[in-house]
Order: structure tokens, then C-alpha cells, then sequence
């Protein structure tokens, strides 16, 4: 799935004008980044900012080491991981790690150099400023960082049918898994006590049945035409907007 929304600044305000969904299948980004171009040449926007979802980022954490202070040796070490756990070519994507914390593993997030190539052949052809592509972890991160540098626990980011587990310590990522998600069977367990710590999540998806959001709940505040409980679907492309 696709989400989009158009966001024009008024001052220090943040209006949300506009916003649409565009599902695609396995394979069909293409038609969908066309009929995204469609929409947007009916608006006014001048530039884009893209959030990655868990499906297009491979995530790693590398061990603490004196020696990854070598830049060119600490991209080699997470290639070189990189290839060990996922199987798959470091040289078709690139990589970008978090800010190092002295005695801490370095998150590494990878995504495949055709995307990136596609997004900004998008920008290109829509005629629009790119501002930046963001794994939505990093993204979720930085807009809640105040809560979970206070915290220890879990952090489960679920964007439609998969879903980023985080294990942190005070805002600190010390596991990161990428999980299928299924409503039906998973949404009780994110009710579920963490021991040891808080258990978190932030989701594109409405709770089950009509129920109340939950207190556990990282959510989006309210801002002008966005409400934080009816447009969920849309709370990853407006992370750090409200």
C-alpha cells in the first residue's frame, strides 16, 4: 500500500489538504508511482518526502568495536553481515547507519538501489524537490524519541501484514526482527505485559472491532484536516509532521 498526503505549511501550522491510498500487488509499483504522479499533478506540491515501510528496509545491528570508527571498515563489517543474514548482494543496496553511541551496537538500515532509483526518477518526472528517503523506523524514532529515551521494552512498528519488532533499551535499539503481522492472532498480544519493560506500538491500522486506542498506543497528535484515530492508515507518511 501505497499512502500519500499533500501537506501545506502556514506558518508554524501543518495543514493536511489532501491524502490517498494506492494499493498495489507484488510487482506493481510502477503503475502505482504513475497514478501517484496522476494525483499529485492535481495539487500544488513542490517537494516530496518518502517513508519507507519494514517490507522495503533490511535492518541489522553491529557490535560495538573501537575499530568501526574506520568508516570504510564499518560499511565493510555490515556488508559483510549484511550478506551473512539476509542472503542477499550488499552491492544492490545502500546502507545507512544511526548515529554511534560509545559502547553501543550501530544500527545499519539497507534498502535496494532500485527503489532508490525509482523514487527519484519519480521526483524527477512529478517535477518535485526530494527531500529525503527515510526508513520509517528511523522516522518513528525521531518523532518518539522523548517517550522511549525514558524507556525500556519493545517497540512493535506494524504497517498492514508486517510489523518491526524493536527490543531497546532507553530509546537504544538491542534487537531488531522483521515479523509477518496478523490482525486476528497478533493484536492481543500487543496487549500483552513486556517483561522487562514497556511494550509499544505505532500503526497504520485502526484497533480490532471498534476498540479504544490503546493507552500503549504511540499515535500522532491531532492537527489541522488530520485526526490521529481516523486516518491511521496515513500515520507513517505524517510521522514528524503531527
Amino acid at each position: 500500500m501505497l499512502a500519500a498526503c499533500e501537506v501545506r505549511g502556514h506558518g508554524r501550522r501543518r495543514v493536511l489538504a489532501r491524502k490517498t491510498l494506492l494499493p498495489f500487488a507484488a510487482g506493481g509499483r510502477a503503475a502505482a508511482l504513475q497514478a501517484l504522479r496522476e494525483w499529485i499533478a492535481l495539487g500544488r506540491g513542490a517537494s516530496i518526502e518518502w517513508v519507507l515501510g519494514p517490507s522495503d528496509v533490511r535492518y541489522l545491528l553491529l557490535p560495538w568495536s573501537h575499530a568501526l570508527a574506520d568508516l570504510s571498515l564499518r560499511e565493510a563489517v555490515a556488508c559483510a553481515l549484511f550478506e551473512q543474514r539476509f542472503r542477499e548482494e550488499a552491492s544492490a543496496h545502500a546502507v545507512r547507519f544511526a548515529k554511534a553511541r560509545y559502547g553501543q551496537p550501530q544500527l545499519a538500515a539497507f534498502v535496494a538501489r532500485p527503489l532508490i532509483a525509482d523514487i527519484t526518477a519519480h521526483a524527477r518526472e512529478a517535477r518535485l524537490r526530494l527531500r529525503s528517503i527515510a526508513p520509517g523506523m528511523a522516522v518513528v524514532w525521531a518523532r518518539f524519541g522523548s517517550v522511549l529515551t525514558r524507556e525500556r521494552g519493545v517497540v512493535h512498528l506494524v504497517d498492514g501484514d508486517r510489523q518491526l519488532a524493536v527490543r531497546h533499551e532507553r530509546g537504544q535499539p538491542l534487537d531488531v526482527a522483521l515479523r509477518p503481522f496478523d490482525e486476528a492472532s497478533d493484536a492481543s498480544a500487543l496487549d500483552a505485559p513486556c517483561e522487562p519493560g514497556v511494550r509499544r506500538c505505532f500503526s497504520c491500522c485502526m484497533p480490532a472491532d471498534g476498540a479504544a486506542f490503546p493507552a500503549h498506543g504511540l499515535k500522532l497528535d491531532d492537527g489541522q484536516g488530520f485526526d490521529a484515530t481516523a486516518d491511521m492508515a496515513y500515520a507513517f507518511a505524517l510521522c514528524g509532521v503531527f
